[in-house]
């Protein structure tokens, strides 16, 4: 069975996300209202110079019938802007938290790659996904990121030498700083596979 996103699966930052998309919404509204008013105001016009027009040359009767036909008109146009502008706003809410979560996906993984870099996590970075925005941005972190892996993985290797050089050695110093040194090596080489603990609230 396919797995269905829900609404929630698109909002990974709400406070950014949300305002955004209330701004874009907001600003939507107004330049909607505004050429509208002034498209109705145009038609209202019009509808007068009719009015007046039907006034002159027709029956009471007749301009009666004129003035409710464009009394109706009148109504579907607000219909019909009122319609336009809900449509607008939720094609741009739409949009505005689909395009945010295309930036704020990105910001989540590295905010989640730097906390496990705080408590010493190096596992490997992967792509982002196709369509994801901030890719430039992406591909200099990574690229950090595997600076730092790299440098950790040549400190593993110079620890190991290390520790092969002291395991036939005696003494009790000798195996302390064997001890010391195979201790330091399985706290690096576990970075790498992401072992340490991270707190809930980091």
């Amino acid at each position: 069975m396919a797995h269905r996103r829900h609404l929630r699966n698109y909002l990974l930052d709400r406070k950014f996300q949300l305002r955004f998309t209330v701004l874009i919404v907001l600003i939507a509204c107004v330049l909607t209202a505004g050429l509208g008013y002034f498209w109705y105001d145009e038609m209202r016009k019009a509808s007068r110079i009719v009015e007046v027009k039907a006034l002159a040359t027709m029956s009471d009767a007749e301009v009666a019938k004129v003035q409710a036909d464009l009394h109706r008109q009148d109504k579907i146009r607000l219909a019909i802007l009122g319609g336009f502008g809900v449509a607008i706003a939720f094609v741009l809410a739409g949009f505005s938290i689909i395009f945010t979560h295309k930036v704020a996906g990105p910001l989540f993984k590295i905010s989640r790659h730097l906390r496990d870099i705080r408590y010493d996590n190096l596992q490997e970075v992967w792509d982002l996904r196709k369509g994801d925005q901030l890719q430039e941005f992406w591909g200099g972190f990574k690229g950090m990121h595997r600076a730092l892996r790299e440098r950790l993985q040549s400190d593993i290797k110079a620890l190991e030498e290390g520790i092969a050089a002291l395991s036939n050695a005696d003494g009790e110093q000798q195996k302390a700083a064997l001890a010391a040194l195979t201790a330091l090596r399985d706290f690096k080489a576990s970075s790498l596979e992401g072992g340490h603990d991270v707190p809930d609230d980091a």
